[in-house]
């Protein structure tokens, strides 16, 4: 059975992604792990946060993947150890000494190897599990050919372990994160935590002999970005991915809004569930299409197939610019029978006004269009317009949807850049 593993950045991006049909969700603690700046959960709400996923039949799994330093590893074992009793259902760590040390201190919690620790063969998947590992996310640079390669060498010496493997989101320039521009450039360690992704940066050349004189490289007027990535988006290959051996697809994105994990874990959701009865997605289909508009509805790159189908071509020359189809306007508080409607109140997220034309996109089930009529603050006043982030806005729809819908609006075609 395949799961679709999605990014919890924060207890509501979580709740959102288990909601909208993660089968499992990766989330970030207090220390030890590459998003240090993301709403990080302590080791209470990492224990609730297990509960809550253990209630609906589903798994949380903690992030502890930094390179760790010396002086890293003492504190490094009294989490592992802490983290054990918060009953996660698993740790992802790409260093082999941080291994050691969390399978030394906490015996009991599955083991999670990293893409960040680049597993390029078989002979190093064999390793891992002989080491104590359950699982291990295959480097990003592997084509579907090599990975099926590995995962036919491993069925073959009766090698028990979970292939997982990155579906979507934004991908690291360097070899599967092992990057040093950021602590060069800004001292701020990407394999602590803390990139500042200076691969987004606007550059130019030189040649040492010719100091001043810049070459001309596929410049335009916005600049020249060297080492810009597409976004990965697997969605018409999901079959191919399951038939290589991955059985856990990986979202990136836990920096990433509520909008983008509702939305992008119910396309893969659909999509799985379709590959499941027999009817996988295959490009430029009509079922693929619609997907694949989901997920251009959020903030995004221009996607690509990565290195999966051994193509080139997954480098952007002329922008670093995301871009998106449609604006995150909210989330749903409530939605109540009143008469012959229904009365919504939301938390609004994005400026929106009455005549707008909204789009509920719920956890199952079609999205819902509505054109707003009559608008009410917190206070029961009639305004026009809701300009304010996290303002309490109360609406009538003639439809029915759950608390926690996220609600968006369509950009015009011209405004799709941001």
């Amino acid at each position: 059975m395949i799961e679709l593993l999605a990014p919890g950045g924060s207890e509501a991006k979580m709740r959102t992604a288990f909601e909208y049909g993660a089968d499992a969700v990766y989330l970030g603690g207090e220390a030890f792990g590459l998003r240090a700046n993301a709403e990080n959960f302590t080791l209470q709400q990492i224990a609730d946060a297990a509960a809550f996923a253990e209630r609906r039949g589903k798994k949380i799994y903690v992030t502890m993947n930094i390179f760790a330093r010396n002086g890293d590893l003492k504190e490094m074992a009294r989490y592992a150890a802490a983290l054990s009793q918060t009953k996660a259902h698993g740790v992802i760590l790409s260093d082999p000494g941080a291994f050691l040390t969390v399978k030394e201190a906490a015996p009991e919690l599955p083991l999670h190897v990293s893409t960040q620790a680049n597993t390029l063969n078989w002979r190093t998947c064999e390793f891992w599990k002989k080491m104590g590992a359950v699982r291990v996310n295959v480097a990003r640079e592997l084509t579907l050919s090599e990975i099926a390669e590995i995962s036919a060498a491993l069925r073959e010496r009766d090698c028990l372990l979970e292939l997982e493997a990155f579906v979507h989101g934004a991908m690291c320039m360097s070899y599967s994160g092992r990057c040093m521009l950021s602590d060069y450039l800004a001292s701020r360690s990407s394999n602590r935590g803390d990139c500042a992704q200076p691969c987004r940066w606007n550059y130019k050349i030189t040649e040492e002999n010719r100091p001043g004189e810049l070459l001309q490289a596929e410049e335009t007027e916005r600049g020249t970005f060297l080492f810009n990535s597409k976004d990965l988006c697997m969605l018409p290959y999901l079959q191919e991915l399951k038939d290589a051996g991955i059985t856990s697809f990986k979202i990136e994105g836990r920096m990433k809004s509520e909008f983008y994990t509702a939305v992008t874990v119910r396309a893969y959701r659909l999509a799985i569930d379709a590959m499941e009865c027999g009817q996988p997605l295959r490009p430029g289909e009509p079922e693929t299409e619609a997907l694949m508009e989901e997920v251009c509805s959020v903030s995004h790159r221009d996607y690509s197939s990565g290195f999966y189908l051994g193509e080139r071509g997954s480098q952007i020359y002329e922008t670093s610019s995301y871009r998106r189809t449609a604006d995150f306007i909210g989330t749903v508080d409530s939605c109540e029978a009143d008469g012959a409607a229904y009365r919504m109140t939301m938390t609004q997220r994005g400026t929106f006004s009455e005549g707008d034309s909204l789009e509920f996109v719920p956890p199952d089930g079609p999205v819902l269009m509505h054109t707003v009529r009559g608008l009410y603050n917190a206070a029961g006043e009639r305004i026009a317009r809701a300009p304010h982030a996290m303002m309490k806005v109360t609406t009538e729809l003639p439809f029915y949807v759950k608390p926690g819908c996220v609600i968006r609006r369509r950009r015009p075609t011209d405004c799709r850049k941001e």
